[in-house]
This record gives structure tokens, sequence and C-alpha cells, in this order.
């Protein structure tokens, strides 16, 4: 009985809360951020408040969560946070909440948006607003990606391209060591962990594990590229060799944290 009653609040505190997230959603998009495009004329300046606006709110969105106890989130390695850094960060991306979590932490880093959400009439404006970058030309994307980077600024990708599957292998594609290699930026590596799965690739929304999930954000130290793979004449031989060193450097980590759960 205690069971249902604490799976039925998580569930409904679940609800409110991505009830709350789609309000806030639309306020940004239809009001928020138009009116913003009217007073604030100057790009960076637009750039920078946008940005500001939606570290805000996705943080109180992490905190309402956390405050219905509908998870939890520890973050691992917070010394390593730094907004203004130039860098390259990449994570795994089990879960929904990822990007979420992760623009709370680095509001002014620049993000890779799918194309669909370009053209949603309601995200238009915040996605042009906060001038995060679209992926719906392959080539293109990386050029702006690279571009951005050597303009001294920060960028977030996810190297999986979308969601991690349950019980499935992580695999990164080249887009982000491709992006390294081009810029020699240092990487900002994070592992992220979610115990017990949940908002993976095949969950809905409103699956509520039996227990309540926790988040472990772990940030590790910014690595240099000339530290993770040696100068190589071959540019192909070279990326590859980088983007296996960069799964390989987010699987250690995740190894490591799935064996501290272990019982002893």
């Amino acid at each position: 009985m205690l069971w249902y009653f604490e799976y039925f609040r998580r569930l409904l505190g679940t609800a409110f809360s991505f009830f709350v997230f789609g309000i806030g959603g639309l306020v940004y998009g239809l009001i928020v951020f138009p009116l913003m495009f009217i007073f604030v004329r100057n790009r960076e300046s637009r750039r920078f408040a946008a940005r500001r606006l939606i570290g805000w709110g996705f943080g109180a969105f992490v905190g309402l969560m956390k405050g219905v106890r509908v998870m939890d989130v520890r973050i691992k390695g917070s010394e390593h946070i730094d907004d203004g850094r130039r860098q390259l960060i990449i994570s795994n991306h089990p879960t929904l909440i990822d990007v979420v979590i992760l623009i709370s932490l680095f509001p002014q880093a620049n993000c890779v948006i799918k194309e669909a959400v370009t053209k949603n009439p309601f995200m238009r404006s915040t996605v042009k607003a906060a001038d995060y970058i679209s992926n719906s030309e392959p080539g293109e994307f990386l050029d702006a990606c690279v571009d951005y980077l050597r303009n001294g600024k920060s960028l977030l990708l996810f190297p999986e391209g979308t969601r991690t599957r349950k019980d499935e292998p992580i695999d990164f594609k080249p887009g982000a060591a491709t992006v390294a290699a081009r810029t020699g930026v240092d990487i900002l590596p994070i592992a992220i962990d979610c115990e017990p799965p949940v908002l993976s690739k095949q969950m809905p929304w409103h699956y509520v594990p039996r227990v309540k999930p926790i988040f472990t954000i772990r940030i590790m130290a910014p690595r240099p590229v000339h530290e993770l793979v040696r100068p190589l004449d071959d540019d192909r031989h070279y990326r590859q060799e980088l983007n296996e060193a960069l799964l390989a450097l987010i699987n250690d980590e995740l190894s490591d944290m799935a064996f501290s759960r272990q019982p002893i």
C-alpha cells in the first residue's frame, strides 16, 4: 500500500513538473523572447540575456522536480564549472533531463538544436534569441560549431546525437571529435548516470520507477586534446582515434560510477 501511495505521489509530481515546464516554455516563446527582440536590439546582449533566462528557467525546473521529490541530482566536480571558459563540453545522453541540467550549469554555452525545434512555432523565438546552432545541415552545423569555438566561446555537444537506449552500449558519432580536432580546444568531459533509469529513449514521461531516480553528474577536469591523442598526419585517422578516446573517457567514468553503486 505504501508503495502505491509513493508511486501516485511521484506520478502527480512528475505531471505537475512537466505542466509547469510547458507553461514556462509558452510564456518564454510567445511573450518574453518576442518582446526581447523588440527591446534588446543588440544581438550579443540579447543572446546573453536569453541564455541567462533559459539557464535560470531550467535551474528552476530542476529545483521544482527535486522539491516535489520526483528526482534527486548530485553534482560531482563542481569546481570545474566555468561558464566563461573556451572549451568543448561533451556528455553522454541517457535521459531527456540531461540537457536541462547541463544548461542550468552552463547557461552561456551554445548547444546544437534539432531542426524540428527551430521550426516549432512555440519555441522558434526562444532558439533564435539564444542563438543556438541548428543541426539542419550536417556540414554547416559543424562549421558553425568550429567558428563559435574559435571565437572564444564554449559549446555543449552530445556526441551520441540522441538519447542512449537502456542496456545498449554508448556510440559516439564523429561530429564532436571533428570539432575538437579542427579547433584544438580543451575538452570538458561529463558523465551522467541515472539510477534507476527514467526518461530514456524508450520510456514515456509518465513512467515512474519503484524508487526515486538519482541523477549523478560527474564533471571531470578539462583535458587538452593533445593529452588524449598524439598528433597524426592522417586527419581521418586522428579524428577516429580522438573519437575513441572521448568515448573511452566517458565509458570509464560511467563504469566507476556503476561500480560505486554496488553493495559492499
